[in-house]
């Protein structure tokens, strides 16, 4: 080897001593791809189990909506009488009752009163008299227009009797509950339901208890429980019922001090 060739040589084994370096690099990158892939490979794992949770949830979800969303259920109710001598006793009636009970399942527009809102001629029949016949032909009308699909009509609860118990039906689409009847004997004073939501958030009440204020129907002016006629000209809004200390022990719908209320509506899905 003459001396011009060692600087080839050298070259040559830089050369070599290079390429080997580079072979050094391809675990490492083969390392970082097979890694990179194995990455690729948990993400779509991750990605395949969350989407399966995904499906589980909806398909939790959906079998408890299924069970909770029934297009139409049935409850039973309970209206059990509180109102006694011995804790409303101002005036108490001997002959103390209350009328049968009328009603209905309805949608926004079906309501049969509001308070604040003059009452309909139907709603002053069964508050002043206890007579249902009228409210009955306007639920009619309402359920004809397309607002109620289903009709209460059932018994009041008198003499020593102290509830009254049925059942009913409601469906997604009437899914509001309202039921009245007349405090008797008073000038123009009922107990009202007012559009109970039955079905709220995509599920049915199970069970409720209701205290039921008493309402004043605003045409009958009439002060005391055994009053004779009086009739408002013009009739006033519906209004909670409040009376002068002497008259009854009502402020607000409900016994002045105590706070006693009348009665309650035990509602339960069956």
């Amino acid at each position: 080897m003459n001396i011009a060739s060692i600087p080839f040589c050298a070259l040559v084994l830089f050369t070599l001593s290079a390429c080997g370096g580079g072979s050094g690099g391809e675990p490492t990158s083969t390392s970082n791809t097979e890694t990179s892939a194995t990455t690729s490979t948990n993400t779509q794992s991750s990605t395949d189990t969350s989407s399966n949770s995904g499906n589980s949830d909806s398909t939790n979800t959906n079998a408890n909506d299924g069970d909770q969303a029934a297009e139409t259920v049935t409850y039973q109710l309970t209206f059990t009488r509180t109102w006694e001598a011995e804790n409303f006793p101002t005036n108490f009636p001997g002959n103390s009752h209350f009328s049968p009970l009328v009603g209905l399942t309805h949608n926004q527009d079906g309501f049969i009163f509001k308070a604040d809102t003059t009452a309909s001629a139907g709603m002053v029949s069964m508050a002043e008299t206890g007579s249902k016949s009228s409210l009955k032909s306007e639920i009619s009308t309402i359920q004809n227009a397309g607002n109620s699909n289903y009709l209460i009509d059932e018994s009041g609860v008198s003499g020593s009797a102290k509830s009254v118990t049925f059942t009913f039906e409601a469906s997604q689409q009437f899914p509001l509950l309202s039921v009245v009847s007349m405090v008797a004997p008073s000038p123009d004073w009922f107990i009202g339901l007012e559009s109970f939501p039955l079905f709220t958030d995509n599920q049915w009440v199970d069970s409720q208890t209701i205290q039921l204020k008493v309402y004043d129907a605003g045409s009958d002016s009439g002060p005391r429980f055994s009053s004779a006629n009086q009739a408002t000209s013009p009739a006033e809004p519906i209004m909670l019922l409040t009376s002068d200390p002497s008259d009854s022990d009502f402020a607000q719908g409900v016994h002045a001090q105590s706070g006693d209320y009348i009665g309650m509506i035990e509602i339960k899905r069956l």
